[in-house]
């Protein structure tokens, strides 16, 4: 019996511009998304059935953080990592989503190889 289950999903990039000053706001950079998905009931289903219905289809989380990642120009990391949360948890209702959004390169004093926010939502443990 599986007792915990997760979903990974490492390195999906994209590329929008989002940031508060006026530069990033014309410029395209880079960003990437990590996800862990607590699915274990989804995933025992999965790997009795060996039915990708029965699971989370990380093929289409990936284009979700894509599409909801760059519809919209955000000002904030926040608002960017708290959109897509909304959009996996919409879809997968009986998940627990952590997920890191990393912009790569900002421009930053001291030039910081990234910056980020990592969120977690979805139905609480019991």
């Amino acid at each position: 019996m599986i007792e915990s289950g997760s979903i990974l999903v490492r390195g999906i990039q994209f590329r929008a511009s989002h940031g508060i000053s006026a530069e990033e706001q014309r410029a395209v950079r880079r960003f990437q998304v990590d996800l862990e998905i607590e699915a274990t009931e989804a995933i025992a289903h999965a790997g009795a059935s060996d039915r990708l219905q029965d699971t989370v289809d990380y093929v289409e989380v990936c284009a979700l953080v894509i599409r909801t990642g760059t519809e919209e120009s955000c000002r904030l990391l926040e608002t960017v990592a708290s959109r897509i949360l909304r959009a996996i948890l919409a879809r997968y209702p009986n998940t627990r989503v952590t997920l890191t959004l990393t912009k790569i390169d900002p421009p930053c004093p001291g030039s910081p190889e990234a910056s980020a926010v990592r969120l977690t939502g979805g139905p609480l443990r019991t």
